[in-house]
């Protein structure tokens, strides 16, 4: 225990040494967990990221542990200042029955910033398509997956108060989308498809990340079969921060919001998914700045001198902070010597 609270706190000081490195979602794009932000990485930028989550429940009434596993790893590259693509592949899940599990599916994925943006309000589009590389789809306590080709996608707003209120790193993040969980059938109109929502926000301390989001996928084509409360939805708690040798590390915790139903084995739109998960992950970034062309590296410089103006403006509120403190208690002193030499009078 006391080794943990040590490298906790060894890695917490690094956080001050270094700004500005982006979140990468779990599923990959700049994002939190399943919500992504609208603004792609950096030009030149790849962010290579592995993830594990964790599950288990002792079952009632039988001493049989039930536990889920999940390996999933992601790379993101920002291919210029309004784009990124991003590739997800499960190289283990759980399957509930061997030793070690199967892989998953893989994912491919393309994010653009929209021309009608500003540096507190940006709009953005998110498409993502499924290769169905998994051995066995939809297994139980994941959200729900076929054994077809898959395409999804979403707009996303994000409205970031920091240009305009230093002393406030706020960012706060809408998702809604749709996801065709098979190619092959009629778009909008199969019941197995789903609407996709997530809203959340983000707090930062130079390269601490605070966040919080809530997130689902809903069954819109069949709300008579399948409550609202029994589709899949979580909120997530997570914290992010620069550990040793620059990467950095997430830590997550998923608390379901949906209703558990004894009907989960008569179809395929009822299943139980895990009341809670644990996720831990670690990304690493690299850069090609070096090779990338003179516009991109304009971009990169410009941003960097925002974010030290940004800083600078910081820096100088809390001085006169403390000037006026400072004064204002020499006046309160004063006053009060006045005050003493009036009454000896």
């Amino acid at each position: 225990m006391k080794k943990f609270i040590l490298f906790f706190f060894f890695s917490f000081t690094l956080i001050f040494t270094n700004a500005g490195l982006c979140q990468i979602s779990y599923s990959g794009g700049k994002g939190l967990y399943k919500v992504l932000e609208a603004d792609p990485i950096r030009a030149a930028d790849i962010y290579f990221s592995t993830n594990m989550s964790s599950f288990m429940r002792e079952e009632p009434g039988a001493k049989v542990l039930t536990k889920y596993f999940n390996f999933n790893t992601n790379l993101t590259v920002g291919l210029a200042n309004y784009l990124e693509c991003f590739v997800n592949f499960v190289p283990h899940r759980d399957d509930q029955q061997n030793l070690y599990g199967t892989i998953g599916d893989t994912h491919f994925g393309l994010k653009y910033l929209t021309p009608l943006s500003s540096s507190v309000f940006k709009l953005g589009v998110a498409g993502t398509y499924k290769f169905p590389t998994a051995v066995i789809p939809n297994l139980p306590f994941e959200v729900f997956s076929t054994d077809k080709p898959a395409w999804a996608i979403k707009a996303l707003l994000s409205l970031d108060f920091l240009p305009v209120m230093p002393s406030m790193p706020l960012k706060f993040n809408l998702n809604f989308g749709y996801i065709d969980h098979n190619i092959y059938d009629e778009y909008f109109y199969s019941k197995i498809d789903q609407l996709l929502f997530g809203t959340g926000f983000k707090y930062s301390i130079r390269s601490l990340h605070l966040y919080t989001e809530y997130s689902g996928e809903v069954f819109f084509n069949n709300p008579t079969q399948v409550k609202f409360n029994q589709n899949s939805m979580r909120i997530t708690q997570g914290i992010r921060f620069l550990g040793p040798w620059n990467n950095i590390v997430n830590i997550a915790f998923n608390l379901s919001f949906t209703k558990y139903d004894s009907l989960k084995n008569l179809d395929i739109f009822h299943k139980e998914y895990a009341t809670w998960e644990l996720k831990i992950g670690i990304s690493h970034r690299f850069t090609v700045y070096k090779y990338f062309d003179k516009s991109a590296k304009l971009e990169r410089k410009r941003r960097e001198e925002e974010r030290r103006k940004l800083e600078a403006i910081k820096k100088k509120r809390q001085n006169v902070k403390k000037d006026l403190k400072k004064m204002k208690d020499e006046l309160d002193k004063k006053k009060k010597k006045n005050g003493s030499g009036k009454k000896s009078g």
